[in-house]
C-alpha cells in the first residue's frame, strides 16, 4: 500500500519548475501516443496493428523510465530511435510517425546535456531512415511510403531540438542557481549557529557537496601545500573516484603573492582524476595554513559554479575567525590581566561547577600575600605588578596540572584543588607557602613576601559559598598566626 501511494506521488504534479516541465512534457508524449495508434493501425493488417501498438507502448515505457529515473541514458535514446524506426516501418503513411517523434524531442530536451540531446536526435533521424527502408517490407504497405516527406522534416527536428534544449538549458539554470542559492543560504544560517571550527567545517562541506551536486562537471579539493605535494583533506563534485592522500605534479601559486580570488593554474595531473576535464583555478584559504581550495570545471559551468564555492570558503573562513574572535574575548574575559591566572569569575564558576555534585569532594586553598603593601609603596607599582606576576608564576609551577590558581583581586590568590584530601591538600598548601617566601627580583632589587594560606575541605552538603567562607577564615586564622603559614578549617 505504501509502495502504491510512493507512485502516486511519483506522477503527482510537481512544485519545481523543471520537474513541472519534465512531468508536462512526459504527459504531452504520452497523450499524443495515445491518440496517434488508433489513427496509425486503422485499416492495416492485424499483425501490423499489433506490432505498431506494441512498439508505440514500448516507446511510452522507455519515456516512463525516463521520467521515473530522472536520467538520460544512452541505451534509452539507442531504444527510442529504434522504436521510433519501428513505428515508421509499420505505420502507413510514416509521416504519422511525426506525431511521436516530436513530443518525444522536447521531453528529451529537459534531460542530460546539449551534446546528448543532439546525439539523441541523430538516433531518431537514424532510426526514422532505417524504418523507411524496410517499410515496404512490412505486409499491407503498397505505393509510396511518402519518405520524401518525411525525411523533409528532419530539418524542422533538429531546430525543434535546438528550441527545445535553449528552453531546457534556461530551466536548467535557473534551478541549479536557486539550488546553489539555497546551499549558500542555509550555510550562511548554519554558521550564526556554529559552536566549534568543526562545525564550521562540517556544514561548509555540505555547502560545498550541495554546491557541487547543483552544477554538474563541478570539482573541488581542499588541500594543504606541502614539501612532497598537496595533501587531500576534502573533496566534492565530479571525480572519478576517491583522490590519492596526495597529489602531486599539481604547481600551486605562491602563496602571499596571490589574493583571495581564483587563480588561474595547471590542472593537468588533475584532469585524469575528474569525471569532466576543464579548467583549474585555486584560491587560498584564509584560515588554514598553506590550505587551497582547487576548482575546475569546463569554461560555462566554472563561470556559475566557482563563485558559489568561493562564496562557501569565504563564508566558512569569516565564521572561523568570528569563533577566534569571540573565544578569545571569552577567555580574555575569565583572565586576569596582569599574571594570565584565571580571574574571580572564572574561579567562581569553576568552584560551582565543582559544588553541582553533591557527591564530590574538592578543597580551596585561599593565598594572600604578607606585607605586599610594604613592597607596592616602597617600591612603586611596578615592583609590585613585577611581584604579583612571579607569584602567580610559582603558584603555576607548585600545583598540579588539573588544579585551578587564580587571581581573585589586589595581592589575593586562590587554589581549587580536585582528587587530593586531608594531609595531601596541607602539603599542597605548604609548597605554596615555601615557594612564595623566596626572594622576588623586581626594579629596584630583591624583595620578600610571605604568604598566608587558609584550606577548606568541602564537608556533606556544604555549597560552594560555605567552602570560600570557610577557605577566608581558615586565611585570617594564618595570618592571625604569625603569617607565613597554612590553617585548615575545622567546625
Amino acid at each position: 500500500m505504501a509502495a502504491g501511494a510512493d507512485r502516486l506521488r511519483r506522477w503527482a504534479r510537481p512544485v519545481e519548475l523543471v520537474e513541472r516541465t519534465r512531468w508536462l512534457f512526459c504527459l504531452i508524449a504520452l497523450l499524443s501516443a495515445a491518440l496517434l495508434v488508433p489513427t496509425a493501425v486503422r485499416g492495416a493488417e492485424p499483425v501490423t496493428a499489433l506490432l505498431a501498438t506494441a512498439a508505440t507502448a514500448l516507446l511510452g515505457l522507455v519515456w516512463v523510465h525516463r521520467y521515473v529515473t530522472r536520467r538520460a541514458v544512452l541505451a534509452a535514446d539507442l531504444a527510442e530511435a529504434a522504436l521510433v524506426g519501428a513505428a515508421v516501418a509499420l505505420t502507413a503513411p510514416p509521416t504519422m510517425v511525426l506525431g511521436l517523434a516530436f513530443p518525444g524531442l522536447w521531453f528529451r530536451a529537459v534531460y542530460g546535456t546539449s551534446r546528448r540531446a543532439l546525439l539523441h536526435c541523430t538516433l531518431v533521424v537514424a532510426g526514422m531512415v532505417g524504418g523507411l527502408s524496410l517499410w515496404h517490407l512490412v505486409p499491407g504497405h503498397d505505393g509510396s511510403s511518402r519518405g520524401t516527406e518525411l525525411l523533409g522534416c528532419v530539418p524542422l527536428l533538429f531546430v525543434t531540438m535546438a528550441g527545445a534544449r535553449h528552453l531546457a538549458s534556461a530551466l536548467l539554470a535557473r534551478e541549479q542557481g536557486q539550488l546553489r542559492s539555497t546551499a549558500l543560504t542555509e550555510l550562511g544560517r548554519g554558521l550564526l549557529s556554529a559552536a566549534d571550527r568543526e562545525e564550521v567545517v562540517e556544514r561548509a562541506l555540505r555547502a560545498a557537496v550541495a554546491v557541487c551536486g547543483a552544477t554538474p562537471g563541478l570539482a573541488s579539493v581542499l588541500v594543504v601545500a606541502e614539501p612532497g605535494g598537496a595533501r587531500t583533506l576534502h573533496t566534492a563534485g565530479a571525480w572519478r573516484g576517491p583522490l590519492p592522500e596526495v597529489l602531486t605534479g599539481v604547481h600551486l601559486p605562491v602563496r602571499g603573492a596571490v589574493d583571495d580570488r581564483p587563480v588561474r593554474v595547471d590542472g593537468g595531473p588533475l584532469d585524469a582524476l575528474a569525471d569532466r576535464p576543464g579548467e583549474w583555478v585555486a584560491v587560498t584559504h584564509p584560515a588554514l595554513e598553506h590550505g587551497w581550495l582547487l576548482v575546475g570545471a569546463p569554461d560555462r559551468v566554472a563561470a556559475e559554479g566557482v563563485p558559489a564555492l568561493h562564496s562557501v570558503l569565504t563564508q566558512s573562513s569569516l565564521a572561523m575567525r568570528n569563533l577566534d574572535a569571540h573565544r578569545a574575548l571569552a577567555e580574555r574575559a575569565r583572565t586576569d590581566d596582569l599574571t594570565g591566572l584565571a580571574n574571580r569569575a572564572a574561579f567562581t564558576e569553576a568552584l560551582e561547577r565543582a559544588a553541582a555534585d553533591p557527591a564530590a569532594r574538592f578543597s580551596v586553598a585561599f593565598v594572600d600575600l604578607d606585607d605586599f603593601k610594604v613592597v607596592n609603596d616602597g617600591h612603586g607599582h611596578a615592583a609590585g605588578d613585577e611581584l604579583l606576576r612571579c607569584v602567580a608564576q610559582r603558584l603555576r609551577l607548585a600545583v598540579r596540572e588539573g588544579d585551578l590558581c587564580a587571581r581573585l583581586g589586589g595581592d589575593e590568590f586562590a587554589v581549587l584543588v580536585r582528587g587530593l584530601a586531608g594531609a595531601a591538600v596541607t602539603d599542597l598548601a605548604g609548597r605554596l607557602v615555601e615557594a612564595l617566601c623566596e626572594p622576588v627580583p623586581v626594579p629596584g632589587g630583591p624583595v620578600r613576601v610571605g604568604a598566608s594560606v587558609g584550606v577548606a575541605h568541602r564537608g556533606p552538603g556544604e555549597d560552594a559559598e560555605q567552602v570560600v567562607q570557610h577557605a577566608d577564615v581558615a586565611m585570617y586564622a594564618a595570618k592571625a598566626a604569625g603569617k607565613n603559614r597554612v590553617r585548615v578549617f575545622t567546625p
